[in-house]
């Protein structure tokens, strides 16, 4: 049923919620059934302050945090913004694509329309590395007007093109072991040609403003010092924050000692950039994508907090590799070179993954993290590894994670996983909650109707140096 969501049908039936007694009935059980079992703190959670402190102004008949039934029967919709992360990892990028394509399917599956996409159900998208390169093939419209890749088509290119893109000419391989030490490892023409091939049209390159929906992606800014975020909402603010979307997609996977860094101008060729892997600072971008939603209230209008946000956030593993002190207490430079590295990238996504859990509070089922943990140590050398006996390695992997139990922060209490919840489930679950947004704005899929403005207003503030 379109309208506020608590936390998922299967506590909704928990609580009391569902059958057919009246709703004064079900309230009352509801209120017995949490002092019965301590949970009045989640029922206080169910409806966002602002709309119990805005119940008369707005109509709305409130009792114990629950909205009622109008005269109609409807239950008034609090919308919520809709975001989709994707984490960067090379080949392993092949772990959030299948994740998309079980998502895609459920959508389709649970909305009986087979011709449903991703971009559909999302507001907004944010990816680093190969995730921003797979937010923009899922957000880009084709010539047809819908996406230019379903979600199982996102991992397929990965699997079907890693090969070459990560490939040393043959006339190169007698030096390739000194390839990614005294110069990059791999040309980056292959995979130039490549981002072309699907986002320069009629000899046209393709822009941020060309995207289905707001757009993400990172990447390190060597002429500043400082990360930068490519952003949609700034490109229809100026042409100097708009640029080309095969050069975002080369610069936020330049992952230095593999490819050379991507040289870039904006659109109008104000704004210059040098840019290497977002992924060095940002390669989880969940965060970045909420702050965004947050202060951008021309797209995002009445959005006040987390608890008016869906937020799905992929990752593409981690190595969460245990060392006792006996066995490095006498390690030095050399020792600590490859776990350094690991703990850095575990550190930075588990790190966003935490804060933004934390940020849920009570609304905390409003955030999905779906993750690989405990990669082979191996797999750090393997970002680069396009044969088809790693590819069929990193499909094995994905689908163990989907039959996984899901794994959540909470407050105070650590990760751990859910009782009896597969990330196959929570993402069946997320694709209802998706869906029944969808359907609570009718025809509408954007957010807000609101056309975007040529002026700063968009924002809360002057563009900063890293635009928002």
């Amino acid at each position: 049923m379109p309208g506020l969501e608590w936390h998922g049908a299967s506590e909704q039936s928990e609580l009391g919620l569902n059958g057919e007694d009246t709703l004064g009935r079900q309230c009352e059980n509801t209120a017995a059934t949490a002092r019965m079992t301590n949970m009045m703190p989640v029922l206080n959670g169910i409806l966002p302050t602002h709309l119990q402190e805005k119940g008369e102004e707005e109509n709305l008949d409130i009792r114990n945090g629950i909205p009622q039934r109008s005269e109609s029967g409807a239950i008034p919709h609090k919308k919520k913004v809709c975001i989709l992360s994707i984490d960067g990892g090379g080949m392993r990028g092949i772990i959030p694509g299948r994740a998309l394509a079980y998502l895609e399917e459920a959508l389709q599956r649970k909305a009986n329309n087979k011709d449903a996409r991703i971009a559909d159900y999302f507001d907004i998208a944010a990816g680093t590395s190969i995730g921003g390169i797979l937010a923009t093939m899922l957000f880009t419209a084709g010539r047809d007007g819908k996406p230019l890749f379903t979600g199982e088509e996102t991992w397929r290119l990965i699997a079907e093109k890693g090969k070459q893109i990560f490939r040393i000419p043959k006339t190169q391989q007698a030096w390739a072991k000194l390839r990614g030490v005294v110069t990059p490892r791999y040309s980056t023409k292959y995979l130039e040609a490549l981002l072309k091939q699907y986002l320069v049209r009629d000899n046209s390159p393709l822009t941020l403003r060309d995207t289905l929906k707001p757009m993400l992606i990172p990447c390190y800014n060597l002429e500043t010092a400082g990360s930068f975020l490519f952003s949609r909402a700034w490109a229809f603010i100026d042409e100097k924050w708009n640029f080309n979307l095969w050069e975002i997609c080369r610069a936020t996977s330049a992952v230095p000692s593999f490819f050379k860094p991507a040289k870039m101008r904006s659109t109008n060729g104000v704004t210059s950039c040098t840019a290497v892997d977002g992924g060095l600072t940002m390669n989880n971008p969940t965060a970045a994508a909420i702050t965004h939603v947050l202060h951008n209230k021309v797209e995002f209008p009445g959005v006040e907090g987390t608890r008016d946000m869906l937020v799905l956030s992929l990752g593409t593993g981690q190595f969460d590799q245990k060392y006792h002190y006996d066995q490095v207490r006498h390690w030095g430079a050399f020792q600590w070179a490859t776990p350094v590295v690991k703990i850095v990238l575990d550190g930075i996504s588990d790190m966003v993954d935490h804060t933004v859990s934390m940020s849920f509070g009570d609304w905390h089922k409003q955030y999905l993290r779906v993750q690989v943990s405990g990669l082979p140590g191996k797999a750090l050398k393997e970002m680069d590894d396009g044969r088809m006996s790693n590819v069929k390695k990193l499909v094995k992997l994905a689908d163990e994670m989907l039959d996984s139990p899901c794994m959540e922060h909470l407050p105070y209490g650590g990760r751990s996983e859910m009782e009896n919840t597969s990330n196959r489930d929570r993402l069946d679950w997320f694709a209802e909650q998706l869906i029944l947004e969808h359907q609570a704005r009718g025809s509408r899929t954007a957010f807000s109707e609101i056309p975007l403005p040529d002026s700063p207003s968009l924002l809360e503030s002057p563009a900063p140096p890293v635009p928002l």
